[in-house]
């Protein structure tokens, strides 16, 4: 259990990284050619350029930079979210497991040995009748 907790916590360090750095990709734009110039050209921007259409085709090479550019740190925002959300339950499940585990134990031991001694307790008393009722069929 500890180890989950380990794994979930750099699972959930390497998440916020993630949406980190896709944020600052987002709001920075792609390096692109503009007048023979490779540059952040939409860095100025403050991520403005994200809702205007007509800005994304200032650049000349790569083709449809802007649009891949959105598209991919777009994605990375959203896996990195649910990746967040995911480790952050599992981190609290393994927490949780690590300071309850012991505790739920104990009272699934005694849970146990109480049903076997009932088992126990019924086969003893099924096994003395059937057996009298079989030792008398055989004295008639």
């Amino acid at each position: 259990m500890l180890r989950s907790i380990f794994s979930s916590a750099i699972g959930m360090l390497g998440a916020i990284y993630c949406l980190g750095v896709s944020g600052a990709g987002l709001q920075t734009g792609p390096k692109c050619l503009v007048d023979d110039k490779w540059d952040y050209h939409f860095q100025e921007t403050g991520g403005a350029y994200l809702f205007n259409r007509t800005q994304w085709y200032l650049c000349e090479e790569p083709p449809n930079v802007v649009l891949w550019n959105l598209s991919l740190f777009s994605l990375l925002v959203v896996v990195s979210c649910l990746e967040i959300v995911l480790c952050g339950i599992q981190l609290v499940n393994a927490t949780v497991g690590v300071i309850c585990g012991d505790c739920r134990k104990k009272v699934r031991q005694r849970e146990v040995e109480l049903w076997r001694d009932r088992l126990a307790l019924g086969y003893v008393l099924t096994h003395f009748l059937f057996s009298a009722e079989l030792s008398s069929l055989r004295l008639h």
